[in-house]
């Protein structure tokens, strides 16, 4: 995840010491209310929830402290949809867990704001994704844009900390700049814009293409850096496309600070810096990277499983620079981005080679960023 806005003001920061934990991303539910076009995980109104019992997932939040996350994130499907959803973010407060909650937005009525705002959750992010028509497209369902927005108002009234999450596509580019502002003037305190990665429902044919993704992200970075002026308390991040850091910081003289910033979030996180609880209790190195599970925390004690050693596949992610193929491996970059490696893998059929949705022309590749003291 990249600080856009932190980077332009010079802020220099740590995301994460030898002493945090990954990023904690809990499906808790596999169903959802819509059936969005780019979902990751194929959940829908009428998808199969075999999950872990109640008392397993009240037991696995003494489990997941031990791991020391900086937060934990509460997905799903819609984790509104499950019946214990504030038991367990109730546990996660009362052990000292920082809690997320990522939601469509749809279910939050004044009711389930207040729900929220009570329970202590320290975040919400709320998925917008483009125009009225076209977010509710996405989402297949009408209205759902509106409800949405809805629930990040009554949110804000309440003073829950919320923000918007874009995942960018082909079709929703040019709504981009929009839903930015909109989400400022909402009163958010956070815009984090996602790239889409090739899992479940999200596949190629959805993404830009490279020379118009370029032209995207150029418009974006400039806009965001006229706000880290005038709107400094408005945080912006991108994520799922290290190169940001790199393609916003290139032909300029970079501070140190900046490159602070760059080298603790950047690079691809998938069994470093996040892990991936699915609904069913298969642990994941990253939400998108399900094909074969790290083990189950039915069977297996979920530190024993994160923290193993012997596993060919964790060893290679926590190693991933050394292993990389194509455009990325000579990269002059790759010590501070390396790609998604779920991305190359659902395109090229490898995880170790270059990352199809990069934007780096090959000249920048070449060169490494030139950083002066802060």
């Amino acid at each position: 995840m990249i600080p856009v806005t932190k980077i332009y003001k010079g802020e220099r920061t740590v995301h994460h010491d030898k002493k945090s934990g990954p990023l904690f991303v809990w499906n808790v539910t596999a169903k959802c209310n819509l059936r969005c076009s780019h979902c990751y995980r194929d959940s829908e109104p009428g998808a199969e929830d075999a999950g872990l019992p109640d008392e397993k997932i009240l037991s696995l939040v003494d489990e997941i402290k031990a791991l020391n996350p900086p937060i934990v994130l509460l997905t799903g499907g819609e984790p509104l949809l499950r019946k214990n959803i504030f038991d367990i973010i109730n546990k996660c407060r009362s052990t000292g867990l920082r809690v997320g909650l990522s939601t469509n937005g749809t279910l939050i009525d004044r009711n389930m704001a207040r729900k929220i705002n009570e329970a202590g959750v320290d975040y919400v992010g709320i998925s917008i994704d483009g125009s009225e028509d076209l977010h509710d497209k996405f989402r297949g369902k009408k209205g759902a844009f509106n409800a949405s927005w809805q629930g990040i108002k009554l949110l804000n009234e309440l003073g829950t900390k919320t923000g918007v999450r874009f995942t960018l596509t082909k079709e929703n580019g040019p709504d981009l700049m929009a839903i930015l502002d909109k989400a400022l003037k909402a009163g958010t305190k956070r815009f984090c814009l996602y790239h889409l990665v090739y899992a479940g429902r999200a596949q190629k044919d959805l993404d830009m293409t490279i020379a118009d993704k370029r032209a995207c992200m150029d418009r974006f970075f400039k806009r965001v850096k006229e706000l880290s002026k005038s709107a400094p308390d408005f945080e912006v991040l991108t994520t799922d496309s290290p190169a940001d850091g790199i393609f916003m910081s290139l032909g300029k003289d970079t501070t140190d600070a900046a490159l602070s910033c760059i080298m603790s979030h950047g690079g691809c996180s998938a069994g470093e810096r996040v892990v991936y609880l699915d609904s069913t209790g298969d642990l994941y190195p990253c939400q998108f990277l399900r094909e074969v599970p790290l083990g189950n925390v039915k069977e297996t004690p979920l530190a024993q499983i994160w923290q193993n050693k012997a596993d060919r596949f964790l060893n290679e992610l926590r190693s991933k620079k050394e292993l990389l193929k194509g455009k990325c491996s000579s990269c002059a970059h790759k010590a501070i981005c390396g790609g998604c490696r779920a991305r190359a893998k659902a395109y090229f059929g490898s995880l170790w080679d270059e990352d199809p949705a990069c934007y780096l022309a090959e000249s920048e590749m070449k060169n490494a960023i030139i950083f002066k003291a802060s």
